[in-house]
């Protein structure tokens, strides 16, 4: 199954729009964001196959179906490889227009992968690539829906800049790191870890959280009792659209509360019990001592309780 993490745009004023795409495919609520994506390791290859002698460490790849648009001859790639804790490595790819961008990320990467370091102690050396991409390129290579602006797609990130509009290095920032979690969960968790857990903590640690996660979350609940985590364990792609938004708000919640309630070393053991393959419910209970669905009965409990005092956060 194909496996992706997407991050839309929310323009000022407007909702939120959200769409099902193919596989598990993961949204969230980014706070006034410009458009920034990411995409699979084959289409990566595809577009850099002229310079991938260059990189050291280069992984073979399972072929993938893309269509791929030739960069301008006029802004030939810069590839810069890093080398972080742990053994990972990370190679940024991008036009030499934004060679001054790509290298102002190489501190959100090392701060973003050091702060998980001591969060969860080693971490697996796993090795990945982030490339800024010419917004129009991107979308013409995807096919990607226009309101997302951030993709994690078989371990490779990719986020498409505007040749027209000046950087958000603010929001290029948050990006980076919401979809730089999600690689760093997958070495984790050798890619089992549950959907919610996996956008929830992606959304948490991005930064801080936008003022309308918990306001399409209480509309969802004033109706309908929480989303079921059975349906939040891969992808969004079969909920119901008015959904989407509750399903992405809740995952965030629930994170909190996982978090809060049993800590990172908890955490850091259902990770470390997913990554060896032991089930997800299983592991659920060995590492916070409480069965999945008590967790889940406990959680909807809360959720109804806080959607009924309106206005209190």
């Amino acid at each position: 199954m194909t496996e992706v993490a997407v991050r839309t745009s929310r323009r000022q004023g407007k909702p939120v729009n959200f769409e099902a795409r193919n596989g598990m495919f993961r949204t969230s609520f980014p706070q006034k964001v410009t458009p920034h994506f990411l995409t699979s390791l084959t289409a990566l290859v595809v577009a850099c196959a002229p310079h991938l002698a260059d990189i050291a460490y280069a992984e073979t790849v399972t072929e993938e179906r893309a269509r791929y648009v030739q960069p301008d001859a006029s802004s030939p790639l810069r590839f810069t490889p890093i080398n972080l804790a742990n053994g990972s490595k990370l190679t940024l790819i991008s036009p030499t227009r934004w060679s001054e961008t790509a290298s102002s990320l190489i501190a959100v990467l090392n701060t973003t992968h050091d702060h998980f370091t001591r969060l969860f102690s080693d971490i697996p050396a796993f090795s990945t690539s982030i490339r800024l991409m010419d917004e129009e390129e991107f979308f013409e290579l995807t096919g990607a829906p226009k309101w997302t602006n951030a993709m994690f797609f078989r371990g490779q990130i990719i986020l498409p800049l505007a040749k027209s509009k000046a950087i958000d290095i603010e929001n290029l920032n948050r990006s980076v790191k919401h979809e730089y979690t999600h690689a760093i969960l997958s070495a984790l968790s050798a890619g089992n870890l549950p959907g919610w857990l996996d956008e929830g903590l992606a959304q948490w640690f991005e930064g801080e959280e936008s003022p309308g996660l918990r306001a399409a979350l209480r509309d969802w609940l004033k109706n309908n009792d929480p989303v079921p985590l059975d349906l939040l364990q891969g992808g969004f792609t079969k909920l119901k659209a008015e959904m989407v938004p509750a399903a992405y708000a809740q995952s965030l919640l629930a994170t909190r509360i996982v978090a809060e309630k049993y800590g990172f070393p908890s955490m850091s053991v259902y990770l470390m019990l997913l990554r060896d393959g032991v089930d997800k419910d299983t592991a659920f209970e060995s590492a916070f001592n409480i069965p999945l669905k008590d967790f889940e009965q406990q959680l909807g409990r809360a959720l109804k309780r806080w959607a009924a005092k309106e206005g209190e956060e």
